[in-house]
């Protein structure tokens, strides 16, 4: 009778990723936010302190499928509670800073224990649950995903304003030791069984190197322009890395990622529709603060609740839609949610300079109803696609999928939006000269241009959704198997 009272391990196992998750999203949104406020305590301009962000992205996104692979061999649990235990570290460094310099590398401290983090989390989900709840669980736990986005602006600002930037370091410590605790307490130690770590380091630095050019070119293109001596010689280094990447994988014994897997049409069609439904959403996040504030005068916190919409709305939608995944499988879902995404998108590319909260609410809701029946189905049917021994990599492609989509998106849609801005106003001043209100109305334009083409993108992910096929018994983990 005592052990039916229990709470069964697969709760405690996603309870306690859930919560460790919940803060390394909350880290990204929560620390953006202070941007500004970084530029004026440290002196120095928003190119610099942008880097207390990329520093983070290159080095989590570099590293993300070695932890995975290490993960495999040594024991996901082992890199898993170490990972949290550097994170941890990485804030209270972050917290101590007294240069932009320091804050920088304590932000790479950070974005390490991250990566061992993000590789592996999905991976002891999976295995913990069988196979007709796995779209639940990983529904749930892309809800908690979607609550730290969602709640770092929130909470951001208020520690900002009554405590200081180092809280947003400090008060998440105590969080950051019962994780740990919880990690090493509840969890339970996954590994291949009679592997031996083999470490492809070659493949790993070409893969290391070559994303952190690609990112660069993303970055740097969109702010200078695509055509910069530097910015086509980091496209031809990612082009050159990436090749060199893939053909040690090739002939590795042990490869990082196995790109066997991506004859899976599964595995292939979903991170597909992934990265390209990432791309296509990164103009909405970058441009709606600009449009309801410098555009339609809205306050920041006004601001803040409108774009939260979006969140929250995924917060309810995801765990519905995992469970009905695990009941109807993964393709209507998916592509219902990619469908409501470029249309959400087209649809707030219409708002004009005199839209209402009425008209920007419903519009926003579509967006997070998309993204939830999109995000914890695909997730899931990622994760489901491949075997047993290769969990961790279909957890780190997730991350990576997401990281490389959000970033080069985001690079793409400024380049785009700055550009089609900067034509709208001297299309608008040849015959007036320049005013508020006519760079209000660029603005505005150029907005409305950039999602117009997010929406165009985002269709094209329809196609890898419709073709994604079914994961066969063999490819399910042995407990998942056997039922």
């Amino acid at each position: 009778m005592e052990e039916k009272r229990r709470i069964p391990y697969k709760w405690m196992a996603l309870i306690t990723i859930c919560i460790a998750s919940y803060m390394v999203t909350l880290d990204n949104s929560i620390v953006n936010i202070s941007f500004p406020r970084l530029t004026r305590v440290f002196n120095t301009d928003a190119s610099t302190v942008l880097w207390v962000s990329v520093a983070y992205l290159l080095v989590g996104v570099g590293l993300i499928f070695a932890f995975g692979k290490i993960g495999d061999t040594v024991g996901r649990k082992r890199i898993y509670v170490i990972g949290m235990t550097i994170f941890t570290i990485g804030m209270a460094l972050c917290a101590v800073s007294q240069t932009i310099v320091q804050l920088i590398a304590a932000r790479v401290v950070q974005a390490i224990g991250s990566a061992m983090m993000m590789s592996l989390g999905g991976a002891i989900i999976t295995a913990a649950f069988p196979a007709q709840e796995r779209g639940k669980a990983i529904g749930i736990w892309g809800a908690m995903v979607s609550a730290g986005l969602l709640s770092g602006p929130v909470f951001g600002g208020i520690l900002l304003d009554t405590l200081g930037w180092r809280s947003i370091f400090w008060v998440r410590i105590p969080v950051g030791i019962i994780s740990i605790t919880m990690g090493a307490w509840l969890l339970k130690e996954q590994k291949i069984s009679g592997a031996k770590l083999r470490f492809d380091w070659q493949g790993a630095l070409a893969l290391f190197f070559g994303l952190t050019c690609l990112l660069l070119f993303f970055n740097i293109g969109g702010k200078n322009g695509f055509g910069s001596p530097l910015v086509l010689g980091l496209a031809g280094g990612a082009v050159a890395l990436i090749s060199l990447f893939i053909f040690i994988e090739t002939r590795s014994q042990q490869p990082i990622i196995d790109l066997n897997l991506f004859r899976i049409r599964l595995f292939a069609a979903a991170n597909t529709s992934l990265i390209i439904n990432f791309l296509a959403v990164a103009a909405n996040g970058l441009l709606m603060p600009f449009y309801l504030i410098n555009a339609l005068g809205y306050s920041s916190s006004k601001a803040g609740l409108l774009f939260a919409i979006v969140s929250a709305t995924s917060l309810i939608i995801g765990p519905i839609s995992g469970w009905l995944s695990d009941k109807i499988g993964f393709r209507v879902l998916c592509t219902t949610g990619i469908v409501l995404l470029s249309a959400g998108l087209f649809w707030l590319s219409r708002l004009d300079s005199s839209a209402s909260v009425a008209e920007i609410i419903p519009r926003l809701l579509v967006m997070g109803i998309g993204n939830g029946l999109f995000s914890s189905p695909n997730n899931s049917s990622i994760m489901g696609s491949v075997p047993p021994d290769k969990l961790s990599t279909g957890s780190s492609m997730i991350a990576s999928m997401r990281q490389i989509g959000m970033s080069s998106g985001t690079a793409i849609a400024g380049a785009i939006f700055t550009s089609r801005q900067a034509a709208h106003l001297l299309e608008l001043t040849a015959q007036n000269p320049a005013s508020d209100e006519l760079k209000r109305m660029a603005l505005v334009a150029g907005y409305q241009d950039t999602l117009l083409i997010g929406a165009i993108i985002c269709a094209f992910a329809v196609i890898p959704s419709v073709m994604r096929g079914k994961p066969t018994p063999h490819l399910q983990p042995p407990h998942e198997a056997a039922r």
